[in-house]
């Protein structure tokens, strides 16, 4: 049996898989953001009771929203006070006494989609989460790239491009929350849709409304859609030219949307090399599942 668990700031989602990759158990429960210990008992207690209702001793992996830290294996992630600076891996080891393989959640999202999903049978692979934030992952030689300091995939946090400032120069010269200035996600990411929204009409509103604005052709809301695929198309077109993929794989709240799939092809090539063979781009097979799925199936490369 393959365990997985894919700890949000919300919640954490547990999953249990068999020997064929078919789903035999799902839940979610309340995260305790702020309670290490109070987290490594849920998860501890998620495990045995899986282990007694399949008769069997789980692997188990876990996808987090954040990196490891090289140095000691201790786990950065700012936005879950719960197991930042903590050594998750190691600590949950113990009281499992099995081995536990724990990476970051697009990362998670992205080996899911290898096994079985939309970028299957790929050679080399970007995935790329649209949501909060933005998130990536790295396929290559058939593993995970994490990279020295883990920060493989990090597409969020390249800087935005000289040429969109051109072309928009009255955009907002945002905060990330990583501490700098102008990072792609702060504009990208489906927060940046809404602030590209207030941006252009003075008027706050969730992305699912935009959305819907968009399709009914409201002009603010087209002209921040259109911006918006801009800076997406920037920085996916940055991880493009370092990795050239054969796929990529979109997932995340927003990559949903069709509009994705008709203008990124379109727009891309402006941020390109003349000539250049553009990737598959795919909506990812597994959605929302795909980072507990590919959190279960860590093991598989470790």
């Amino acid at each position: 049996m393959y365990y997985g668990f894919d700890i949000g700031g919300t919640k954490v989602a547990f999953a249990a898989y068999d020997g064929a990759l078919a789903l035999r158990q799902e839940l979610q429960v309340a995260t305790p953001t702020q309670d290490y210990e109070a987290l490594l008992t849920l998860l501890t207690e998620l495990v045995r009771q899986a282990d007694v209702r399949f008769g069997a001793r789980g692997s188990v992996g876990v996808g987090f929203p954040g990196i490891l830290n090289p140095q000691d294996g201790s786990i950065v992630a700012a936005n879950l006070p719960a197991i930042h600076g903590r050594h998750l891996e190691r600590d949950l080891s113990e009281r499992l006494d099995r081995p536990v393989a724990v990476d970051n959640d697009a990362n998670c999202f992205l080996w899911s989609e290898v096994q079985g999903g939309a970028a299957d049978g790929a050679r080399s692979a970007l995935g790329m989460t649209i949501g909060t934030g933005i998130g990536g992952g790295i396929y290559l030689n058939g593993r995970i790239h994490q990279g020295r300091n883990w920060l493989a995939g990090e597409i969020g946090h390249y800087p935005l491009p000289g040429t969109l400032l051109l072309k928009y120069p009255e955009l907002p010269r945002l905060r990330c929350g990583c501490g700098r200035l102008l990072c792609v996600e702060t504009l990208a990411s489906g927060n940046g849709l809404e602030r590209l929204y207030h941006h252009f009409s003075g008027e706050r509103l969730s992305g699912q409304q935009v959305v819907a604005r968009f399709y009914g052709k409201e002009p603010h809301a087209e002209a921040a859609i259109d911006c918006w695929l801009e800076v997406l198309s920037a920085g996916l077109a940055c991880a493009l030219s370092t990795l050239d993929p054969d796929v990529v794989v979109l997932g995340g709240g927003v990559s949903a949307l069709p509009v994705l799939y008709e203008q990124l092809p379109l727009r891309l090539p402006g941020h390109l090399l003349s000539g250049v063979v553009l990737p598959a781009i795919r909506e990812a097979r597994f959605g929302g599942a795909g980072g507990v799925r590919g959190a279960a199936l860590l093991n598989v490369i470790h």
